[in-house]
């Protein structure tokens, strides 16, 4: 009879030649002893770390460009020397004060039937409104830059205002289309018109606040190298 050849993954019993599993220690066909146990559990061994697929080694992560630290650093000074301006001088108006003041009279139109107290306050309202609803659709968007940017603006536009609150008595600052102050109609109505300068003051270090939040936000993120782009989040994510 033709002998048959045997598998390369099976080992032949010297006995009867029946085939048998390479960790098999007894011949399945005769009980005959085949080989050690330990030869038995090395060679098993062997076979599996041949057969071990390569897809389980983990691919390393690539480097992340110097180019998104320097971005944002870039970003960052830019912004502390913007922010530095309110600290030299004063009433600073900047460009970015003219899209908050176009947002400030909207905000009078808007809630202007709500009665008057809430008329005057809508365009501070509406200059902290906007920037959070920006900031909260960029957050959900997972836009880091974008809504850390518009956490910035938030905290500008309190700096506006605490100027603008800051002038409720000296009434110096020109006023869109004349008109009654606005600040010297709420803190007249809630009894802290001798307090202007300290309610002033309060407001100023809330925005300075969170323009420092927004600062450790964009360091965090300088640090760990984030891409600079508005990306998008998955979706699903939120």
């Amino acid at each position: 009879m033709e002998e048959r050849p045997c598998p390369p993954d099976n080992a032949r019993c010297p006995g009867c030649g029946a085939a048998n599993a390479l960790d098999s220690e007894f011949c399945g066909a005769c009980y005959a002893k085949l080989r050690p146990k330990q030869v038995s559990e090395a060679a098993a061994a062997e076979k599996n770390v041949i057969q071990a697929p390569a897809a389980q080694t983990e691919p390393m992560e690539e480097p992340r460009p110097a180019s998104r630290l320097w971005g944002r650093v870039v970003l960052l000074t830019c912004l502390a020397f913007f922010y530095c301006q309110w600290l030299l001088k004063d009433n600073y108006f900047s460009p970015l004060d003219f899209v908050n003041l176009a947002f400030h009279e909207a905000g009078h139109i808007f809630l202007g039937f709500f009665g008057r107290f809430i008329m005057m306050l809508g365009g501070t309202i509406f200059q902290l409104l906007i920037p959070a609803v920006c900031l909260v659709h960029l957050l959900r968007r997972g836009a880091n830059l974008g809504w850390q940017l518009c956490l910035f603006w938030l905290g500008e536009n309190l700096l506006n205002i605490s100027i603008y609150a800051g002038d409720a008595l000296k009434q110096d600052l020109p006023l869109v289309g004349g008109g009654e102050h606005d600040w010297t109609y709420l803190l007249t109505e809630t009894g802290l018109i001798a307090h202007t300068d300290g309610v002033a003051r309060v407001i100023f270090m809330a925005g300075s606040a969170i323009i420092f939040l927004s600062f450790y936000f964009i360091a965090r993120d300088a640090a760990a190298r984030e891409p600079i782009d508005l990306g998008n989040a998955p979706p699903g994510l939120w």
